[in-house]
């Protein structure tokens, strides 16, 4: 399939040790998680969380999430030495050996503290683990690179509503909006480092369509799943006051993310793409899971 000519990068520089090491963990990502546990939470007991549940749903989301990070590093070596040197594993601020002690001790817990959850909580903070773990061991590499996402975005507040014990009926319509917000997030993270990847033999789903069709694509997966949480208003018992708010702050993202990289096309631009994309995922999701309940 033919590609898109790459766009205009700029040199980045390489982070101070101390930041490089903490990199092991993919701190953004993995903090986004555990505030959006949080949210969630509260959204889903109305602002009242049990707070020993509480803890030991943020402590097992860290886990979990710094787990996938971890794995993406150590499983992803060679390509960081071409494209990434500063990486703590590639510049030897981590050795190998110490992150798999890391990821096995980050997995451990997170069992441990999913059991103490109940069952249903269990099973799906192990498929949230278990889609990460694939994508980064063998999924990325493969057209199936977005099914990751596509499972574990919505299991994210499935898990928070079944542990919480809030879960009902309506809420399976999680599944299709979350669907396409892991799409258009698995896009947006990975357009920044498309060109680099390809070149080393990565051959995802974004490499497979080209910058173009995939900007366009996680553009277009995130503007349904907001339509479809408004097409959904007449069917399904919420307040539209209390979710309007969160949806124009998913079009702010939304329109930031394509408006800059329009004026910019770098990877910088990308970059910014993804985080507005993913801020935008967090506050829609808990505005319109909060309306609901």
């Amino acid at each position: 399939m033919e590609q898109d000519a790459p766009p205009l990068t700029r040199a980045r520089q390489a982070p101070p040790s101390g930041l490089r090491v903490l990199r092991l963990i993919h701190p953004f990502p993995t903090l986004l998680n555990v505030a959006a546990t949080a949210a969630l939470a509260f959204v889903a007991t109305d602002g009242s969380p049990d707070a020993s549940v509480l803890v030991r749903m943020l402590l097992a989301m860290f886990c979990v999430q710094a787990a996938i990070g971890a794995t993406n590093d150590l499983f992803d070596r060679e390509l960081d030495a071409a494209t990434k040197p500063w990486k703590p594993l590639v510049s030897g601020a981590v050795s190998p050996s110490i992150s798999v002690a890391v990821i096995a001790m980050l997995i451990i817990t997170s069992v441990v503290l999913g059991a103490t959850l109940g069952a249903g909580s269990f099973v799906l903070l192990m498929l949230g683990l278990a889609c990460g773990l694939a994508y980064d061991v063998r999924l990325k590499r493969t057209p199936w690179s977005a099914l990751p996402f596509m499972v574990a975005i919505p299991t994210l507040p499935a898990w928070v509503w079944v542990t919480t014990g809030e879960w009902e009926r309506d809420l399976w319509w999680i599944v299709p909006i979350g669907a396409l917000a892991g799409l258009s997030l698995h896009l947006a993270n990975t357009l920044p480092d498309l060109h680099a990847d390809a070149r080393h033999g990565i051959r995802g789903l974004a490499h497979r369509l080209g910058a173009r069709r995939a900007a366009a694509v996680a553009w277009s997966s995130f503007a349904l799943a907001l339509a479809l949480t408004l097409a959904l208003g007449p069917l399904l018992d919420y307040d539209p006051s209390v979710y309007a708010p969160a949806a124009l702050v998913g079009v702010a993202c939304l329109a930031a993310s394509v408006l800059l990289f329009a004026l910019k096309r770098d990877d910088a631009a990308l970059q910014f793409g993804f985080g507005a994309i993913a801020a935008g995922t967090v506050v829609v999701a808990a505005g319109w899971l909060g309306a609901m309940t």
